[in-house]
């Protein structure tokens, strides 16, 4: 019973936005958050089966909020200025938010900038401390060609999202060297697909 296994996993991309029906407001987010809530949303989780209040949620943004900014500064010489809309997401911790908003959400939360190796650690630790009953592990990975230009990296827009529990049983228990989140919803998600 004191392990914590990984309950579920999703992986999307920017190819799996377009198709995204989750309300008006969606249309508004930035890349990052369309793609952090839609990874919670493939998910399948029924949210009114768990205590809202003790969920964490622990998210990676590899470039922060990177391709964001430069959108955002890039309007500056628009007609009116640069979008107060846009504004609101040049904060790499934009898609917590977006993610609580949507599920009612109010456990701890915590925004990692880079490959966010901890992300899975620092959830686990929640976990195991009690602070959280669960936690979604979200890692984000938006690199608009504007941003892949300046930092000499290839563009990319792709999100995997995994929920974390303590019990006893799940698709995979969470092992101390799980520290890579993509590599481990791939080969979560590769046997699902497989079964």
């Amino acid at each position: 019973m004191d392990n914590i296994f990984v309950t579920a996993a999703s992986m999307v991309t920017d190819a799996d936005v377009s198709a995204a029906r989750l309300g008006q407001r969606f249309g508004r987010l930035d890349l990052a958050s369309q793609l952090a809530l839609l990874a919670v949303e493939s998910l399948g989780l029924d949210f009114d089966t768990l205590p809202r209040e003790r969920i964490g949620i622990c998210l990676a943004a590899r470039v922060g909020s990177l391709s964001t900014d430069v959108e955002y500064w890039n309007g500056r010489d628009a007609v009116g200025g640069p979008s107060p809309t846009l504004f609101a997401y040049t904060l790499p911790s934009a898609a917590i938010g977006e993610i609580a908003i949507r599920y009612q959400l109010t456990g701890p939360n915590l925004c990692f900038v880079g490959r966010g190796d901890a992300v899975l650690a620092e959830a686990g630790d929640w976990i195991r401390r009690g602070e959280a009953e669960a936690c979604l592990c979200v890692s984000c990975d938006v690199v608009s060609a504007a941003a892949a230009e300046i930092i000499q990296t290839p563009a990319a827009a792709r999100a995997c999202a995994l929920l974390l529990k303590r019990g006893s049983d799940g698709r995979h228990v969470l092992r101390e060297n799980d520290r890579d989140m993509e590599s481990l919803c791939a080969v979560i998600c590769a046997r699902k697909s497989a079964s």
